[in-house]
C-alpha cells in the first residue's frame, strides 16, 4: 500500500491487489465463573455471548448465542456463528457478555476485544475485562475458531 498510485477504496475491497477475503467461524462452546451483574443474594445471570466484528462497512457485522438460563458459573452453548471478512488488516473481533434481560436492556458482564489478525485457529479461552478493561479474572469464555479462505 506504499505505492503512490495504488489506492484502498474501504467501499470495494474487492478492487485491492492481493485480494483474499476469509471466512470466520466461531463456535462458542461455553463460559466459566461469569461474575454476577447484581450484588444481590441470590441474583443469578441469564448469560448470552455476542460477537461483533468492525472494520470497513463490509465487514461491520454481529451475531449472538441464545441465552442460557439461571446459568453464571458454567452456562454450555455450542453455538456456531459465522463471518466474512474482506480486509483482515483492518478488522477488530469483539467478544461480549451480557446477562439477558426480556423487559429491558441487557446487563454488560464483560468483553475482549482484539485484532482479526491476532486470532489462532483451534481451541481458545478468551478471559473477559471489565468496561474498564480491567481483569474479571478468573472469567473466560472457551470457543472454536476456524479460519477458511473463500477464494
Amino acid at each position: 500500500m506504499r505505492n503512490i498510485d495504488e489506492r484502498f477504496d474501504p467501499e470495494n475491497p474487492q478492487n485491492r491487489d492481493g485480494y483474499k477475503p476469509l471466512s470466520l467461524s466461531i463456535q462458542v462452546i461455553s463460559g466459566q465463573q461469569l461474575p454476577k451483574v447484581n450484588i444481590k443474594e441470590g441474583s443469578i445471570i441469564d448469560p448470552l455471548v455476542r460477537v461483533e466484528i468492525h472494520g470497513i462497512p463490509l465487514d461491520q457485522a454481529k451475531q449472538e448465542t441464545r441465552y442460557i438460563d439461571n446459568n453464571g458459573f458454567n452456562p454450555v452453548w455450542y453455538d456456531m456463528l459465522q463471518f466474512t471478512i474482506h480486509v483482515p488488516e483492518l478488522a477488530l473481533v469483539r467478544f461480549v457478555v451480557e446477562d439477558y434481560d426480556k423487559t429491558s436492556k441487557n446487563d454488560f458482564v464483560g468483553q475482549f476485544t482484539l485484532p482479526f489478525t491476532c486470532i489462532q485457529p483451534g481451541y481458545r479461552h478468551i478471559h473477559l475485562l471489565s468496561k474498564d478493561g480491567t481483569s474479571i479474572a478468573p472469567s473466560s469464555l472457551f470457543v472454536n475458531v476456524r479460519i477458511t479462505n473463500l477464494t
